[in-house]
């Protein structure tokens, strides 16, 4: 899945809340920020997480 880079992601756990496999965790980092970290060996590969993903449809 294509998910943005962790220092352009918002945050906003869109694609979290999108998953029906629920493969994806929202990490927090050293600073405290969280961000989605994709588990590969459930991830079904549907890309409902990249169609909700507010970042990389900005400007559409």
């Amino acid at each position: 899945m294509n998910l943005p880079d962790k220092s352009l992601c918002t945050g906003c756990h869109a694609c979290y809340t999108a998953c029906p496999a629920k493969s994806i965790a929202m990490r927090e980092d050293e600073e405290g920020f969280r961000y989605p970290v994709i588990d590969t060996t459930t991830c079904t590969t549907c890309g409902l997480c990249e169609q909700i993903c507010p970042v990389l449809h900005l400007g559409e």
